[in-house]
């Protein structure tokens, strides 16, 4: 038996779902996986319940287990009051671990694990938002007789890089322009280490807010409308004032991406991109606040939010906007965009 340490953000444990109070519902619009635990439960389950799993059960195209969706996107469990049949019935135990996890996610690093919140839930996103704590993170202790095999130096060379970065968002001296610029020299200098001196950012082919939207453009998405909202934004000339005027968000959402991010990339000797990634969402999202003219809070949270559910949860999405990253943006030339 091991030891496995998880961290935490300081605000994890005020998420609570919000269930049919949400503005929004996670079972719509995606095929939730189901493990193979979950569907040995049900098929346990008799009754009429037990009919309508079995009648909903499918696999997507990579053989995963799912339920299928009904014809308006929503999961066939998924009632008009936006509460779950199964459920209510059953309780959380017959919840599948995609659906019971949700919006957290988790990353393990050998005896190393950190978890979080992600942007891509209203409730989740209100909270880190609303959080007016400087970012740490809480340890647990639990364990465990599973543990894999790290790097050890590596994972703390990264991780001590992470809170340099997490000292320069917190410096109320800078702009934040002057952040993400002081975050790359940082990031830029360990990558080059990191590609023995040859470190090359990027084509420089994304130069306008109009070829941002290009690529968003390009994506897969759970609301149509949320596209056409974007391709609206196309030839508008938007200021990018939001940045100081809600800047206690930007640095929320660059220290989420790099909390979330940086040291799975970063294990794949691959710094600069989750940076990119950060940068390219405050570009679009600062934008978006100017084109909403002086937002609330609320209307901040579903920018946000809507944001991140369209982009970060799809891997197609993801997989698009890292080959952008990487082929076509230089980190200096986002930087200008802000």
């Amino acid at each position: 038996m091991i030891v496995i340490k998880t961290f935490v953000p300081t605000y994890f444990d005020k998420f609570r779902c919000i269930a049919d109070k949400c503005p929004d519902t996670c079972c719509a619009g995606w095929e939730a996986d189901l493990d193979g635990e979950i569907i040995e439960k049900y098929k346990t389950i008799d009754g009429k319940l037990g009919e309508r799993i079995k009648t909903s059960l499918a696999k997507d195209e990579t053989d995963c287990n799912i339920f299928a969706l009904c014809e308006n996107g929503r999961c066939p469990f998924l009632n008009s009051c936006n509460l779950c049949d199964i459920q209510a019935a059953l309780g959380e135990d017959f919840l599948s671990k995609t659906c019971s996890l949700f919006p957290r996610f988790f990353e393990d690093f050998g005896d190393m694990r950190e978890m979080g919140l992600g942007f891509g839930c209203p409730e989740a996103a209100r909270i880190m938002l609303d959080d007016s704590e400087p970012f740490s993170l809480c340890l647990y202790e639990e364990r465990s007789d599973k543990s894999g095999d790290i790097d050890e130096d590596f994972l703390s060379e990264l991780i001590e890089l992470r809170e340099e970065i997490f000292k320069v968002l917190e410096d109320n001296k800078l702009s934040f322009r002057e952040k993400a610029e002081n975050t790359v020299d940082l990031v830029s200098a360990f990558q080059n280490e990191l590609d023995d001196g040859c470190f090359r950012d990027g084509a420089t082919t994304i130069q306008s807010f109009d070829e941002c939207i290009s690529i968003l453009e390009k994506m897969e998405y759970i609301r149509p409308e949320r596209r056409d909202f974007v391709s609206s934004l196309k030839g508008k000339k938007l200021s990018n004032n939001s940045l100081e005027l809600y800047h206690s968000d930007f640095e929320k959402l660059m220290k989420y991406y790099i909390f979330r991010y940086f040291l799975a990339y970063g294990y794949d000797y691959d710094v600069i991109t989750p940076i990119k990634l950060g940068i390219f969402a405050c570009i679009v999202i600062s934008r978006i606040y100017s084109y909403l003219e002086n937002p609330d809070f609320e209307t901040r949270v579903r920018v946000i939010y809507s944001y991140s559910k369209e982009v970060e949860y799809s891997d197609v999405n993801m997989d698009l906007l890292d080959e952008a990253m990487y082929m076509n943006c230089s980190a200096d030339d986002l930087i200008k965009l802000l």
